[in-house]
């Protein structure tokens, strides 16, 4: 009886870690912005390009908005919910800052998550689609 809970329990901690979001297959690939509010947006293939990389271990997310380095946290719950936390960003002089304001005021919008086809769509409290990332 001793050993069923003992087995029990490691199951709830395994089937509760956070490997079994599915933040986990984000980790670590840089996920490309391509569309901005039905907008495609202008890529060039670089690190440049405006973009969220995903740390599903500690529910981090950093990137870049074009120019300034962006970081922040995120929060994915039940029936794809995603909350970004504060967005932070560095404070360089950037040729297109309106693009990079444009980005992070988007952020604070998202509350629903798709992935499909290869691509990241991120949603508002409607489920309209806001952001397209690849």
């Amino acid at each position: 009886m001793k050993n069923l809970l003992y087995i029990l329990s490691i199951f709830a901690l395994i089937s509760c870690s956070s490997k079994s979001f599915p933040d986990s297959k984000w980790e670590n690939k840089q996920w490309t912005l391509v569309e901005i509010m039905g907008v495609p947006v202008q890529t060039s293939g670089s690190a440049q390009d405006a973009h969220l990389i995903f740390d599903a271990d500690d529910q981090q997310v950093t990137g870049s908005g074009g120019c300034n380095s962006i970081f922040g946290s995120y929060e994915i719950g039940k029936k794809n919910t995603l909350k970004f936390g504060e967005i932070g960003a560095t404070r360089m002089a950037c040729p297109n800052t309106a693009f990079e304001n444009k980005f992070l005021e988007t952020l604070k919008s998202v509350r629903y998550f798709q992935q499909s086809g290869g691509q990241l769509l991120l949603k508002n409290g409607e489920k309209d689609i806001i952001l397209k990332l690849q």
